[in-house]
């Protein structure tokens, strides 16, 4: 074994132990030196030193390994049996924070801070840091000996400090104050602003954004004063280093979407991160692989769901069982893809199960080396302290945890703790008097012999009697590191009653006394002749724990092992509604190469390989688009927090995993146009997506198409059914609304100007402003409105305010009254998006008349239906029905209401919505005619992937439930080994419309009606 050199810290080690706080009375110097000999030292993961020592001078390691020379001065500790590890790190801990004041409003903040008080970026972890003495003794007897502190509340939360878990004072625990800046993506909606997901999004890239432009900004002013002064502010000014890159910014995800948001946050800003985990991260390991970042993982793997009544094992989830069965491997999956892991405590409920859910990991496939780096080398060089921790060597702080067996055993034991090299008593091992020894008592005159055979753990022992033939066990066994003590029948020993026996605990000899009945005079004693010798394991090792079911995208119902794969489609002999110039074709082909339509027509000929679909019978039409919809959002549809919001972004936000996409696909829908709520007069940003079931969220976009914004007008944006007279929000009337449209595209037009205008290198840069910036490009024809109307004047009042700032707009949403004034509509060239039938169930829609399309249709605009909502987009065809119902719409005009007019309206017709060669191969196979309520969709392509096949449906369902079944029996079988109780699963599903109640009629729940 190599001899490691020990180095002489005395110096350094003696200036960081000075205190700052002056003596009173006679000064304490006790030298403090330590030697722990005769251990086993794991000094970093994979290493192993047996039969070592370690040497800690003034709580720094100044010698570990074997052959190390113990100093004189030294006090020595026999460690035999005992195997020492570098202290276990915790990046993600709220250990001696202020608990938040639940029921009081917060005061407001004083001097120069964000105007946004869910920013403090300026707060520190260390400013408030108080050692907790028993939170620290539960660390500690999980093997903690440093963690990272950090604030508990707000958005962006502060910089955590790395702190010891120690008994002295603060200022002596604090390791490194200025450790991480933490922002929190997940979370309650906030008061005020931001209400939504989308909308902290916004909020942390304006404040990076501003960040860099206020470092930029303060150094031009003090070298150029004679120009206006940038207002000060401290938050922006304690994000300069996380904004530059040199301090790693900690986000708090909350599920492995989120996960992916924060990474293209962070590249978007060129930040040094890390992401805080969720459990969930083993559903899109490739995906967080391709981020690059670090992920600080939760073990709270919860136990197998309670299963107990047929009632209860059929409520159960799908999901929630494929979670319980998955989550024990999610630090080794992601270590199988390669990322970087740290293990944490949070979200665990009770600290004293870290240490067996880190040996349910390992169970589950997670090295051992690997699960050791993840609390040791790992957070020690994420923090910056990998030359002070993370490993046991000369040099370093003497900050260990010695155990008794593996440390990740759940037969292991931890015994004590170092912290800066003063040790902490956790569990202190009694005399190891596992053996054979003789046996005898004593009473008066008669003296009984025979064996003791004592076997088990060395805490919790089992004693047999034996005599001969007899053996009888023994009972109320108790051992203490003085005291050993246990119970025997007294018939075993020619005694009627019960014996107990009591003697100071000893590896070698014990005697005591001795309670016999009637009370006699006794004593006993015994002598260990044979220790207990280790058993060879016989026996197989144990089969690691696995998932019982293959992983899936996404992981729950309908989902799939694998992506359906890109295939030259022919589809023979059907019914073609082209909703192109070609109309409607009868006993025709199409032919689909490489996703896209190559031909349509009569008597064509598939290519080799092609996936042939007999169309006999059967009417093929393009994919259906929705033109407003909500489908596939996360964490709220609307941003309520302020009146203008038109930095939000539904791209940010889009939930690739929400089953209505497999549900809409099944109704032959393949784009959607994803909108942002009403509850805003200019809202967010929106989202045109391919409904890509089992891709990522970014891979749902629709590639090049035009960007748009959410408008509303009437009842909603000036907050008819929600309006809060305690905090009131501009604009309360219809005059409010186009003014506050009017004042936003000034302000837009100024901001543009001045951006364009370049000033000089001295000057103060023009701040970025997120909003004002999308609004700019509405201005420069470069985004799209879209807006939710309903009445005649307000329609007419936006058409207005665009002739006076010659923008465009995409679409009227629902457009009610529209048909009051479509000449004006249509003399502007802009389009309408319908509801199909939906009139008086508010005030401001009385007047709303099915035959809205036909007329507006006949008046030359451009009309489609939508759905805004997740149940009608799933019949779009029946919608467009409506049309030759209530009018007489021809049925090529009504089918076009959902597949060419809204790609029209959207800039995107160049690419779908008809079936013409060139376009994306995206296409319906109906078991009948499209509009009849008799047909239904057979099998739905995009760019000639099958997203849907009802044959492939039907066989899924069947599939789903066995699965379920099975997972019920692995369950009904499992022992309650997790943290607890499942936790609420992420959202996977929205479940918001314009016409539908869910909850109370707030602006985060509603997406306006």
């Amino acid at each position: 074994m190599v001899r490691l050199l020990a180095v002489a810290a005395l110096c350094c080690s003696l200036a960081a132990a000075q205190s700052l706080r002056p003596a009173e009375g006679i000064r304490s110097n006790t030298p403090s030196v330590h030697a722990l000999t005769g251990l086993t030292i794991v000094p970093s993961p994979g290493k192993r030193v047996e039969k070592g020592t370690i040497v800690i001078r003034d709580g720094v390691i100044i010698a570990a390994g074997t052959g190390v020379t113990v100093p004189a001065d030294a006090r020595v500790r026999d460690c035999r049996g005992l195997t020492a590890y570098a202290g276990l790190i915790d990046l993600a801990s709220e250990y001696g924070m202020p608990k938040p004041k639940s029921g009081t409003p917060p005061e407001p903040k004083r001097g120069a801070a964000s105007w946004n008080p869910n920013v403090a970026a300026d707060r520190s972890a260390a400013d408030e840091f108080l050692p907790d003495r028993e939170s620290a003794e539960k660390y500690r007897a999980q093997g903690f000996t440093t963690v990272a502190a950090l604030p508990s509340s707000g958005i962006f939360k502060g910089r955590s400090a790395l702190v010891n878990l120690g008994e002295g004072t603060a200022n002596a625990q604090v390791v490194r104050k200025e450790l991480f800046q933490h922002v929190a993506l997940q979370g309650a909606p906030a008061d005020g602003y931001p209400g939504s997901l989308m909308g902290r999004i916004a909020l942390v890239r304006q404040t990076f954004s501003d960040a860099q432009w206020y470092a930029a900004a303060m150094k031009r002013y003090a070298a150029r004063p004679d120009q206006r002064r940038p207002e000060e502010d401290r938050t922006l000014a304690a994000l300069d280093a996380a904004a530059a890159g040199r301090q790693t910014v900690v986000f708090e995800t909350g599920d492995e979407l989120n996960a992916l948001r924060a990474a293209a946050v962070a590249k978007e800003f060129g930040l040094t991160a890390v992401l805080r985990g969720s459990g969930y991260e083993y559903r899109r390991p490739e995906a967080l692989k391709s981020a690059a970042l670090p992920v600080i993982v939760p073990v709270n793997f919860p136990e197998p769901p309670s299963l107990g009544t047929p009632e209860e094992i059929f409520n159960a989830g799908y999901e929630e069982l494929r979670h319980w069965d998955f989550a024990p491997e999610n630090p080794s999956r992601l270590r199988a893809a390669g990322i970087t892991v740290a293990l944490t405590a949070a979200q665990l409920k009770d600290i004293s199960k870290f240490r067996s859910m880190v040996a349910l990991s390992v169970e589950a496939g997670l090295d051992p080396a690997d699960a050791l780096a993840a609390l040791t080398t790992v957070p020690a060089s994420l923090a910056g302290m990998e030359k002070q921790l993370g490993t046991i060597e000369a040099g370093k702080n003497a900050n260990l945890v010695l155990t008794d067996g593996d440390l990740f055993s759940n037969a292991g034991i931890v015994r004590e703790t170092w912290v800066d090299g003063l040790r902490y008593e956790v569990k202190s091992p009694p005399p190891d008097i596992r053996g054979t020894w003789s046996f005898t008592l004593r009473t008066g005159a008669r003296t009984d012999t025979g064996r003791l055979v004592i076997t088990g753990g060395r805490d919790e022992p089992a004693v047999q009697f034996r005599s001969g033939a007899l053996t009888v066990k023994a009972t109320g066994v108790a051992l203490s590191t003085r005291t050993f003590s246990f119970s025997l029948q007294g018939d075993s020993l020619g005694h009627r009653g019960a014996l107990r026996f009591s003697g100071p605990a000893d590896s070698l000899s014990v005697k005591g006394l001795a309670a016999v009945p009637g009370g006699a005079d006794a004593d006993w004693r015994m002598e260990r002749f044979e220790p207990m010798l280790p058993k060879k394991d016989s026996a197989s090792a144990a089969a690691p724990l696995r998932a019982a079911l293959t992983l899936l995208a996404p992981d729950g119902a309908f989902g799939r092992t694998s992506l359906p794969p890109q295939q030259d489609l022919f589809i023979r002999g059907a019914t073609v509604w082209t909703s192109g110039p070609q109309g409607v074709l009868e006993d025709a082909d199409v032919l689909i190469v490489k996703g896209k339509i190559a031909k349509v027509g009569k008597g064509l000929s598939p290519t080799a390989g092609a996936v042939v679909v007999d169309g006999k019978g059967k009417h093929v039409t393009p994919g259906l688009i929705d033109a407003h919809s909500h489908t596939a959002v996360t964490g709220g549809v609307n941003e309520g927090g302020q009146a203008v919001t038109a930095e939000v972004r539904i791209g940010d936000v889009l939930n690739s995993d929400d089953i209505n996409i497999y549900r809409q696909l099944a109704g032959g829908l393949t784009v959607a146009n994803v909108l942002h709520g009403s509850a805003n007069a200019i809202g967010g940003q929106n989202a045109v997506i391919k409904l890509r079931w089992g891709m990522l969220p970014e891979q749902l976009k629709f590639e090049g198409a035009p960007p748009g914004i959410k408008f509303a007008l009437g009842e909603n944006p000036k907050q008819s059914n929600w309006f809060d007279a305690a905090n009131p929000r501009y604009p309360a009337t219809r005059m409010g609304v186009e003014q506050l449209i009017r004042d936003e595209f000034t302000a837009a037009r100024e901001y543009d100007a001045a951006v364009k205008a370049k000033p000089s290198a001295d000057r103060v840069p023009v701040r970025r402003d997120l909003e004002l910036e999308a609004v700019a490009e509405i201005l420069r024809g470069e985004r799209l409105v879209h807006s939710h109307c309903y009445r005649q004047d307000e329609i007419l009042m936006l058409l207005r305010v665009s002739d006076d700032f010659g923008f465009t707009i995409g679409t009227l949403q629902h457009a009610l009254e529209a048909y009051k004034v479509a000449d004006e509509v249509a003399k502007r060239k802009v389009g309408a998006s319908l509801f199909s039938d939906w009139w008086a169930y508010k005030a401001e829609v009385m007047d709303a008349i099915p035959y809205a399309g036909q007329l507006l249709h006949d008046a030359g605009v451009l009309v489609s239906y939508n759905s805004d909502s997740n149940e009608m987009a799933r019949r779009m065809n029946l919608e467009a029905a409506k049309a030759v119902r209530y009018g007489g719409v021809s049925e090529t005009d009504a089918l076009a209401f959902v597949t060419i007019n809204p790609a029209r309206q959207l800039r995107i017709d160049r690419r779908v919505g008809s079936l013409e060669p060139g376009k994306d191969g995206d296409v319906v196979v109906w078991s009948g005619h499209p509009l009849s309520t008799f047909s239904v969709c057979e099998q739905t392509y995009i760019e000639g992937r099958r997203f849907f096949d009802r044959a492939e449906d039907l066989r899924m369902r069947a599939d789903i439930a066995a699965a379920k079944a099975e997972l019920v029996q692995k369950a009904l079988r499992a022992p309650k080994r997790g943290s607890g109780a499942s936790t609420p699963m992420p959202q996977r599903s929205s479940v918001y419309s314009c016409h539908e109640e869910h909850g109370a009629d707030t602006a985060a729940e509603q997406e306006g009606r």
